[in-house]
């Protein structure tokens, strides 16, 4: 049996790093008909090698993880940049922008995601100069397309640096590889607090939606998490002229946001992905730092953890860019999705992904087929979101500390 004929890959986190490792390349990445990039094997061109396997984690019987007892070693800080403009043009507290301009001048190539719009995805890309990293800025919630990027960082990672941001997947794919050659030394990573990534065809239908309605061809930026409302709030915002929004989503009519939190159409691989709950395999996680403690922040905080003696070292650097806090766990993780198991509703699921695929069938047809799921817990939800969306962020706020 081909070792790519197999449950593992055919549920796959597709960090594609499977393919860049390929000596033969064997190994195309594809987007199949639910909308999530996997692994196609030329049966004709592969060797058997099983190199393949070794970068995957799904193939890795020693997995390390992290348990309550070590967090202790894990750093934690909540952070935000001094500069104002910074912090208002990133997702959470400029921190990931802050680092990639620290490893730039440290010699690093950064290799970091940007939104293209030509090919509707997100996909990663290396740069060399401060100004190649501002497209990185931002989340983008969508599964990002490695494979370009990864082969030139296979191919040149014994004589450049490496800088890699990514999900924990494709970091743990690129830890792996970094030491079977030795060459860990050469690369510093940092990953995010992952919820997960859903079918691209959300996003696909979602941003046809927009151009549809605004009767638009292209976009020139995606914002996927603006500050419009306040740091906080999941809002979508295109910028098409000269810098300006021209369009921003509200809870009636994000149909992106609804489907990704609804956890239904998640990749394969995200639902039960054990990598979200370990720091054992990068030097920095980022993610928001959620929960009461910045609940009157509306500007971004970052949760910042420091997972290695490297990362530590990297931080430090950038430190007096900073405001930062040291706090505990405790006060972060029950916020993310940390160690968390999406239970999906497999008939739902394919009811969802069967609508978009349907070319006929629009973003709100998708979210309709949910809304008629939906427990009556999730449609009160939905209502007082979309009440509070109109209400000033201040009130919003006092109503969260209440409840």
């Amino acid at each position: 049996m081909n070792v790519l004929d197999n449950a593992a890959f055919r549920e796959c986190t597709s960090c594609q790093l499977c393919a860049a490792v390929c000596p033969k390349e064997a190994i195309k990445i594809e987007l199949n008909k639910d909308g999530y990039y996997r692994p196609v094997i030329d049966d004709a061109l592969c060797i058997d090698c099983g190199i393949c396997t070794k970068v995957c984690y799904k193939f890795d019987e020693h997995l390390s993880m992290s348990q309550d007892a070590d967090m202790a070693k894990y750093t934690l800080y909540a952070a935000w940049s001094k500069d104002d403009a910074l912090v208002k043009q990133t997702t959470s507290g400029g921190i990931g922008d802050l680092l990639a301009r620290e490893l730039i001048a440290e010699g690093y190539k950064v290799v970091g995601v940007v939104y293209n719009d030509s090919k509707i995805r997100a996909e990663h890309a290396i740069a060399t100069t401060e100004e190649e990293t501002v497209p990185f800025r931002g989340s983008k919630y969508i599964q990002s397309y490695t494979l370009d990027a990864m082969r030139e960082v296979v191919k040149n990672c014994r004589n450049e640096k490496y800088a890699v941001f990514g999900t924990p997947c494709q970091i743990y794919a690129l830890c792996r590889l970094a030491s079977m050659k030795k060459v860990r030394d050469n690369f510093v990573f940092v990953d995010l607090y992952c919820h997960g990534c859903p079918s691209l065809h959300v996003w696909k239908k979602y941003q046809n939606y927009i151009k549809q309605k605004l009767n638009i061809s292209k976009f020139d930026k995606v914002e996927f998490r603006s500050k419009v409302k306040g740091w906080g709030s999941f809002y979508v915002v295109v910028v098409v002229v000269d810098g300006q929004p021209i369009f921003i989503s509200n809870p009636k009519e994000d149909g992106f946001y609804e489907l990704f939190f609804c956890n239904q159409v998640l990749n394969d691989g995200c639902r039960d992905c054990l990598l979200r709950g370990t720091l054992e395999y990068t030097d920095i996680r980022l993610g928001d730092f959620w929960g009461k403690k910045f609940l009157d922040n509306h500007r971004g905080v970052s949760g910042v953890s420091l997972a290695s003696d490297r990362g530590k070292e990297v931080f430090e650097k950038i430190t007096r860019k900073l405001y930062i806090q040291k706090c505990e766990y405790t006060e972060f993780l029950p916020y993310q999705s940390w160690g968390r198991e999406y239970h999906t509703n497999m008939e739902v699921r394919m009811a969802i992904l069967e609508s978009l695929q349907n070319e006929s069938q629009s973003i709100n047809d998708a979210v309709a087929v949910f809304r008629r799921h939906q427990s009556m817990a999730g449609k009160i939800k939905r209502h007082i979101k979309s009440v509070l969306y109109y209400l000033p962020i201040g009130f919003t706020t006092f109503l969260k500390k209440i409840i």
